[in-house]
């Protein structure tokens, strides 16, 4: 038997779940966008009321949300990937980050991302991570 690990296509979903990770982070938006499929959507944890990159997002909206990371954070983050698990079409990455905010303060945060795959694109990216931290920055 086989171990999961092994699969091929668990395999390619992991690589391509890393690869949006990497490039999103490090401000390659373009390149991000096209491991997208053209219904993508994103939801971050929080509530939209009180901290504007937090809900659902649409494909425009995703778009949006990479170009202010890119203007928030100019030289990208440094990410460190402390877990990845791969299921059928779903995978959960653990990442910390790193980066120097526009005004120069340090960003260090901790995220949970839950990335669905169809079709060897990204269907849908949930993301969990320290809304304080985000609202603390931007309130900056």
């Amino acid at each position: 038997m086989n171990d999961m690990n092994d699969d091929p296509a668990l395999a390619a979903n992991k690589k391509l779940a890393l690869d949006f990770l990497n490039l999103a982070f490090a401000n390659r938006v373009q390149a991000a966008l096209d491991l997208l499929s053209a219904d993508a959507s994103w939801w971050v944890l929080g509530d939209p009321q009180r901290l504007k990159v937090s809900g659902s997002k649409n494909r425009k909206q995703i778009e949006r949300l990479l170009n202010g990371l890119t203007q928030a954070i100019p030289g990208g983050m440094q990410i460190v990937v402390h877990g990845i698990t791969a299921e059928r079409d779903r995978v959960a990455v653990e990442v910390e980050s790193e980066g120097m905010w526009h005004n120069g303060k340090r960003y260090h945060n901790y995220y949970h991302f839950l990335i669905e795959i169809r079709a060897g694109a990204i269907l849908q990216v949930r993301e969990y991570m320290d809304t304080l931290h985000v609202s603390d920055m931007l309130a900056g």
